[in-house]
């Protein structure tokens, strides 16, 4: 959906500051509480629980023509938004809580639209019991994004990356690849499962895939280490296999670099052997798990990941910002 008006009085600069935050307050309904934990003064007062160990906090934005286009419906748009967030506090173990969401926009953006997403945002923190407890608007001059910051709380434990141990076998949720086509919009935060893993003593690494494999694993890796991934076991989605057939590029290449999966990445410990906790797993999940790999000693600092069983020779670069300065 086209995200600007042409007529005037469907654009929210005909509404006016003070009557657009008005609308903003009634769009999000009950997900945004009553000052001061939410929107009217000038900050949020959120009250602490004492049963949690560590504040999360994370911040990610979407920006128009970057996270999404006209091919978007604002209803997704707002759900990614949330969903992006929320997947960085699954990757830890947390429970996320409270977000507060910043929007700037030129005056020409269709109030239509804006109340869609707005609306949208409202169902879906309501869904994940998260409260939007403020935020702020500021016009533009054309450009078009949104900036959500969420904080959460943990467990008794929190996960982290750069906590592998040689030896350790290498999982990932769901499946990977092509994202393009859909999933980037319409995918599920693995919270449940993160929660669950930060409670198991054998998950030693943890994080979320937003900029691909063939990028993130070498973070989720201590100094000196490289990830031997069998490329025989990836768990390639069929986008990515439907897009590889106009892409010019493998379905392993796909996997390996589209990003946006938003799957969970881990490592788990020995002694327990693969078997048992794949057993545990699908004892308390339907998420498909794959472990592709294993943690190896390295001396070669400059790759951190050896695909085996792969005779594509593709570039494993994943994802970057200002990739090709």
């Amino acid at each position: 959906m086209n995200p600007f008006a042409s007529k005037v009085e469907a654009q929210v600069g005909a509404l006016g500051e003070t009557i657009l935050i008005q609308r903003i307050q009634e769009w999000l309904g009950p997900s945004s509480p009553e000052a001061p934990k939410g929107i009217g003064d000038d900050c949020a007062a959120i009250p602490l629980p004492t049963d949690r160990t560590k504040l999360l906090t994370t911040t990610d934005p979407i920006v128009y023509l970057k996270h999404f286009d006209n091919s978007v419906a604002p209803e997704q748009a707002a759900a990614k938004l949330l969903k992006r967030n929320i997947s960085d506090i699954a990757a830890m173990g947390g429970e996320p809580k409270h977000a507060v969401i910043s929007f700037a926009f030129p005056a020409n953006l269709s109030i239509d639209w804006l109340q869609a997403f707005y609306r949208s945002l409202s169902t879906e923190a309501n869904a994940y019991g998260v409260e939007i407890n403020g935020g702020d608007i500021c016009e533009t001059s054309g450009f078009l994004g949104a900036f959500l910051t969420l904080i959460g709380f943990s467990g008794d434990r929190v996960l982290q990356r750069n906590q592998t141990q040689t030896g350790a076998r290498i999982y990932v949720t769901g499946t990977l690849g092509g994202s393009i086509s859909g999933k980037h919009i319409a995918f599920k935060p693995r919270l449940e499962e993160g929660q669950w893993l930060a409670k198991r003593p054998e998950t030693i690494s943890c994080m979320d895939l937003s900029d691909g494999l063939g990028k993130d694993c070498s973070s989720l890796l201590s100094s000196k280490q490289i990830a031997i991934i069998n490329s025989k076991r990836l768990p390639i989605s069929r986008a990515a296999i439907e897009l590889s057939k106009s892409s010019g590029r493998t379905p392993i290449d796909h996997a390996m670099n589209d990003g946006e999966d938003y799957e969970l990445l881990f490592a788990i410990a020995e002694p327990l052997t693969p078997a048992e906790f794949e057993s545990d797993w699908s004892q308390r999940f339907d998420t498909p798990l794959t472990c592709i790999g294993q943690v190896a000693e390295s001396e070669e600092t400059d790759e951190s990941i050896f695909l085996t069983d792969d005779s594509s020779k593709i570039d494993i670069t994943g994802y970057a910002h200002f990739g090709n300065a």
